[in-house]
């Protein structure tokens, strides 16, 4: 019977909960309310939690405290869609409910962080739906007088698993969608997964095999690496600290290095502060630095052109920039042709992460910043990325569909104030009736609708207005609901797997039926979806 869990043991419970989540990843990505090919919550939360584990492979001491802040700081960064949000803000409240400098956990510890966790994640929510991950959290804190007699992390774990599997299985009867789709909440089974991963290490295996997720196919998972050369500066500096106490000041250094860089290295020895670090801001590193005390020794290698001459030209920044996420490669040229500066490439079952969006950011160099996130499951990584900026004023469009950035952008005057675009953007998306249609992957039912595989779907934003064997029938029933007689352009994106066969029947459906209607045709390349309609 384990009593006590040390940092070696904490660090292992993280990698093999997310060993777990990748083994039945699968599983979770299916859990989706629409019969559709697109369920993502199992790569999102992997996505998450891996970034936590690199956070943990950084480390050069391995202490209660350092194991469970690099979960913190990783998880909000690897953060991706709704679901991977919300659990890098019960991580964070796990976390924050901690003993301070303990060198190990006792099962009143645990509990008590996990009753913190409930109270970060529900805050952290403008709107709590029950019948999801935050329910597993609402379950474990209110029968924690239980968790508080167990006298074993066995048992606990037993405690965790089974709670956990209680509320996935109760989760329908929270929420009609659930109940009408016959599914169980994807977010709650994944938590249920990672808690089941967690247990295996109390029979002693506590090596976790996370290369295997490195080698997944880039369309199994969204990207869990970066590119080799994210941050293209190698900035080192020493400082002397003015109070003569550098110890003092390792924290707060660590912390701002690993909130703009990585690959971080802090030595805090006598007055002497040494730290290293990646960045694309040594500049910002220096003045941060500056106000602990004065320099002493500055390095600065630019490594994408190393040994070679640097003759370096300062971009004029610019008033005005926008970021956009995009699902496809022929939607991503239209974008840039409308004026976006940064593209994110993302969308349905691969939602870009908030330290994705926050590059991005970055890289605009401009005062004022749109980002449109085009996807309802992006927009809370997107007001993430959004708050960690002081000099840059970001405005969040929350757009659900690339067919409302599109509209939006049409109305880009790259002379108008940030304040006038704001109103110009939100005002444009609405006038855009955004269609989305794909193919049934079970049978299902979604409301009273019955749902049979092989069925086109269409979507009008998120509901769904149509469905039929015939991919004319079930557009023209969607079209009649939503009312196109006032409007003058259709305008349809192929995705990556379009049939020219449908492609002809919806262009027959609109010159019979719809001829107030100028037909337009753009290659969008987007998964999942074979055709995304903007009707204007």
């Amino acid at each position: 019977m384990i009593k006590e869990i040390d940092a070696k043991m904490l660090k292992a419970l993280f990698k093999k909960a997310t060993e777990n989540l990748f083994k039945n990843r699968h599983e979770i990505d299916a859990l989706n309310v629409f019969p559709v090919p697109d369920g993502d919550t199992g790569s999102n939360m992997l996505s998450t939690m891996m970034e936590g584990c690199k956070y943990l492979d950084r480390l050069d001491e391995e202490n209660i405290d350092n194991v469970l802040k690099a979960m913190k700081d990783g998880t909000l960064m690897g953060a991706r869609g709704n679901s991977g949000v919300i659990l890098s803000q019960i991580i964070r409240g796990f976390v924050e409910g901690a003993p301070k400098k303990a060198k190990v956990l006792t099962v009143p510890d645990f509990v008590k962080m996990l009753k913190k966790s409930r109270e970060i994640a529900y805050s952290a929510v403008m709107r709590p739906v029950e019948g999801t991950m935050l329910t597993v959290v609402r379950f474990l804190d209110e029968r924690s007088d239980e968790a508080m007699k167990l006298d074993s992390f066995d048992r606990l774990f037993d405690w965790m698993v089974d709670v956990a599997d209680e509320a996935v299985r109760v989760s329908p009867t929270m929420l009609d969608k659930l109940r009408e789709a016959g599914v169980v909440d994807a977010g709650a089974k994944g938590l249920y997964y990672l808690f089941q991963g967690m247990k295996a290490v109390l029979s002693g295996d506590l090596e976790a095999n996370l290369e295997e997720i490195a080698s997944v196919p880039a369309e199994e998972l969204p990207e869990v690496a970066y590119e080799d050369l994210t941050f293209q500066y190698c900035t080192e500096y020493i400082i002397k600290v003015n109070d003569g106490n550098a110890s003092k000041h390792y924290s707060d250094v660590a912390s701002f290095l690993n909130s703009i860089g990585d690959s971080v290295v802090v030595v805090a020895q006598d007055d002497i502060v040494k730290i290293h670090v990646h960045t694309n801001n040594p500049g910002q590193v220096l003045e941060e630095l500056l106000k602990k005390g004065e320099l002493v020794k500055a390095k600065i290698d630019n490594m994408k052109i190393q040994h070679e001459h640097i003759v370096s030209e300062v971009k004029e920044r610019k008033e005005v920039g926008i970021v956009a996420v995009s699902p496809g490669d022929g939607i991503s040229k239209i974008m840039k042709s409308l004026g976006v500066d940064q593209i994110v490439k993302g969308g349905q079952a691969m939602n870009p992460s908030t330290h994705d969006i926050r590059r991005a950011i970055e890289k605009v160099n401009a005062n004022n910043v749109f980002v449109f996130p085009n996807n309802p499951n992006i927009v809370l990584a997107a007001r993430q990325a959004a708050q960690d900026f002081d000099e840059v004023k970001v405005y969040v469009i929350p757009t659900n569909t690339p067919q409302e950035c599109l509209a939006a952008l049409i109305n880009y005057d790259p002379e108008s104030t940030a304040e006038e675009l704001r109103r110009i953007f939100e005002e444009a998306k609405e006038d855009v009736i955004p269609i989305s249609i794909t193919k049934a992957v079970r049978s299902s039912k979604a409301g009273k609708e019955k749902i049979k595989k092989g069925e086109y779907l269409v979507f009008v934003n998120k509901k769904l207005l149509g469905h039929s064997f015939n991919i004319k029938k079930a557009l023209d029933t969607a079209l009649r609901k939503v009312g196109v007689d006032e409007k003058e352009v259709i305008s349809i994106f192929t995705g990556e797997n379009f049939s020219e066969k449908d492609l002809e029947k919806i262009k027959e459906l609109i010159e019979e039926k719809y001829d107030n209607l100028e037909m337009e045709v753009y290659e969008g390349g987007q998964p999942h979806y074979p055709f995304l309609i903007s009707i204007e």
